[in-house]
């Protein structure tokens, strides 16, 4: 899985390396499908939140566009084993910043605002409840809501007249709720057996880092 990975971020640096012209001002915009969002992997391959991530970008000016990501996934939906029940939504608005519309590769800087509602049936797992105790449960319900802000640089890469990639990265900030509820036989657990224990394990509220890298496959659609 890691190699696959590596080879598509590879792949718009090696379009990317081809030699570049200028030419007449672009005015475009894209339905785009997200090609890593099914397989999302967090804490060492260990936790997935898989989800389909669609979107949409308007051209408004020969260096602005405005877009909006939309996500949704569930354990029916996912094509990777998931190993519990959830459900998750995402919104996604986005600003783009075109730096010279004349190239063959729009480059562009962005401003991505995002909210995530993932609700979860965790079964025979351990967590860190508000007062800080490492406790335990045969079942319980878990609920995650992220809010976060994240400037990005990325670049609009046409693979032909009416399909492409847009590589994108970034690191920005956030803002995560933890909540579990509905326990079925909550007990004591006698030691903490992770060092460094995984956000789902920490109930409550924390503001964190946020880093994203990803690539898009769009749909080019000329005004």
């Amino acid at each position: 899985m890691k190699n696959i990975l590596y080879l598509i971020l590879l792949i718009p640096i090696g379009i990317f390396a081809q030699a570049e012209k200028d030419i007449e001002p672009r005015n475009e915009s894209y339905i785009t499908t997200d090609l890593f969002s099914p397989f999302f992997v967090h804490y060492r391959g260990k936790y997935f939140t898989p989800r389909f991530r669609l979107g949409y970008i308007e051209n408004l000016s020969e260096k602005t566009k405005i877009g909006i990501d939309i996500g949704y996934g569930n354990v029916n939906s996912s094509i990777i084993n998931t190993g519990d029940k959830y459900t998750l939504w995402e919104i996604r608005p986005e600003y783009y910043r075109i730096i010279n519309p004349n190239r063959k590769t729009l480059k562009y800087f962005s401003l991505e605002l995002f909210y995530i509602n993932q609700n979860e049936e965790f079964t025979t797992q351990s967590f860190f409840s508000k007062q800080n105790e490492y406790l335990t449960f045969d079942k319980a319900d878990y609920k995650r809501q992220k809010i976060g802000l994240l400037p990005k640089f990325g670049m609009f890469m046409n693979l032909s007249n009416r399909i492409g990639l847009n590589w994108y990265t970034g690191v920005g900030i956030n803002y995560r709720k933890n909540k579990y509820k509905n326990f079925e036989n909550l007990r004591p657990n006698q030691f903490d057996e992770e060092h460094f224990s995984p956000y789902y394990r920490k109930e409550g509220n924390k503001i964190g880092v946020e880093f994203t890298v990803g690539l898009k496959l769009y749909y080019r659609i000329k005004n």
